[in-house]
């Protein structure tokens, strides 16, 4: 990895980061504040299941109910993803299309340690935003009046830190293998979407329940980190697909010629 190529990446990257993580930070005490208004009244609504399991249950009796449905299941994954997404597809084949990949490479930087240290600038990019996320979340449960301890919190986050990461490196490993910003960011959102949906409707149907250990959001939320911690078998299959994109990221970009 180039120490200097991910300084400048993440030097690059910090302003859309930092919005990302505020923002992130609002939206979580915000929910929070909201809870002991709406919790009585929003806890009484009966959802169908299709609905309520697209919610994450649509359990809002309980503060980690109002947290798993208001921000696990959607909200949290989609700040995630833009964040890790833009930064892979942009960081290499944003890079290359700009022509801006040949003028780094032109000087002593291999190839491999280039499409690295962008791997790495979209890791520190998605662990920041996450540990905003932690921070947001003690606020907003202190604000809901409590309820949820600070480890099932730091289980969520190193969970959505996780799935960030197999996200990310899908589209760096297509960013490096096409060259082309909007197909690598494009494909990757569409996988995204579609892992949501087949994690979402897949149990509703016993013969597809199967497809739902193919999809990231299993492994990001499957076991509940709010409620019952870190799950490290999970962990480990969102780790193992984020090595395997990322070595795959490092071959195609050694093999391919970049625009000049």
């Amino acid at each position: 990895m180039s120490a200097p190529v991910l300084t400048l990446a993440l030097r690059l990257r910090s302003r859309s980061i930092v919005l990302a993580a505020a923002g992130l930070v609002a939206v979580l005490l915000l929910v929070g504040a909201l809870f002991p208004s709406v919790g009585d009244t929003i806890g009484k609504l009966q959802l169908p299941k299709g609905v309520a399991d697209l919610l994450g249950g649509a359990d809002y009796k309980t503060l980690t109910g109002w947290y798993r449905s208001e921000i696990a299941s959607f909200y949290g994954p989609l700040v995630v993803c833009a964040v890790s997404i833009t930064a892979a597809a942009g960081g290499t084949a944003g890079e290359e299309e700009d022509r801006i990949a040949a003028l780094v490479l032109a000087h002593p930087v291999r190839r491999s340690r280039w499409v690295l240290a962008k791997g790495g600038m979209v890791a520190s990019a998605v662990v920041l935003v996450c540990l905003a996320c932690w921070i947001g979340l003690i606020g907003g449960v202190a604000l809901g009046g409590g309820g949820i301890g600070v480890g099932d919190l730091a289980a969520y986050s190193i969970q959505l830190a996780c799935f960030g990461f197999a996200i990310g490196a899908v589209a760096l490993a297509l960013g490096a293998a096409t060259g082309r910003r909007a197909l690598a960011a494009g494909v990757s959102a569409g996988i995204a979407v579609a892992g949501w949906l087949v994690n979402s409707f897949a149990p509703l149907v016993g013969a597809l329940d199967w497809l739902k250990y193919l999809s990231p959001f299993y492994y990001y939320a499957g076991n509940d980190p709010l409620a019952e911690g870190v799950d490290l078998g999970h962990l480990l299959v969102l780790a193992v697909v984020s090595a395997v994109l990322t070595a795959v990221a490092v071959v195609t970009i050694d093999r391919r010629d970049l625009r000049a």
